[in-house]
C-alpha cells in the first residue's frame, strides 16, 4: 500500500514539473505594440547569422558592416534613429526609421546602415532584422542579430 501511494505522489509531483514547463518563445509582439517596444531601448548588434541561423565569422564582413557592431541604436518613437559607439555613446549619425509592410519591416535610413529589413523576431530581448549583407565581397541574405543595449 505504501508502494502504491509514493507512485501516486510522484505522478501528481511529475505532472506538475511538466505543467509548469517554461515557454521557450516568448510570446508574438503585436504590430501595434511594435514601435513601443523597438523604441523601448538602444540596441547593439550581436551576431549575423545566415538564415539557417549558423554565425558568420566577423572577419569575412566588409569594414563597413564590421563597424556596425560598435555601434548601439536608438529607434525613438518620433522615427528618428541614432547611430551612437558603443563605447563613448557619442552620436556617430543619425536618420529616420519606420514600420513598414503592416509592421513585417523596418524601413531605416542611415548612412553605412540603411535599406528595409525583414522583422523575423521581435521581443523585449531580441530584435532579427534579415536583409542582404556582404559576405566575402558577396551580398547575401543574413539575419542580423540585436540585444538590448545596457
Amino acid at each position: 500500500m505504501k508502494r502504491l501511494s509514493f507512485l501516486a505522489l510522484l505522478l501528481v509531483a511529475m505532472s506538475m514539473v511538466v505543467s509548469c514547463k517554461k515557454k521557450n518563445n516568448p510570446e508574438p509582439i503585436s504590430p501595434s505594440d511594435r514601435t513601443e517596444v523597438v523604441a523601448a531601448r538602444p540596441w547593439k548588434l550581436n551576431q549575423i547569422t545566415d538564415t539557417q541561423g549558423a554565425i558568420i565569422n566577423q572577419n569575412r564582413f566588409d569594414l563597413v558592416t564590421q563597424a556596425i557592431f560598435g555601434m548601439e541604436f536608438l529607434f525613438q518613437k518620433n522615427n528618428i534613429v541614432r547611430a551612437t559607439d558603443a563605447n563613448t555613446k557619442q552620436v556617430l549619425n543619425g536618420g529616420t526609421w519606420y514600420l513598414v509592410d503592416e509592421g513585417k519591416s523596418m524601413d531605416i535610413e542611415v548612412s553605412q546602415f540603411k535599406g528595409r529589413f525583414e522583422i523575423i523576431s521581435l521581443s523585449n530581448s531580441k530584435l532579427v532584422l534579415r536583409n542582404k549583407v556582404p559576405v566575402n565581397g558577396v551580398s547575401t541574405d543574413a539575419n542580423m542579430e540585436f540585444l538590448p543595449s545596457l
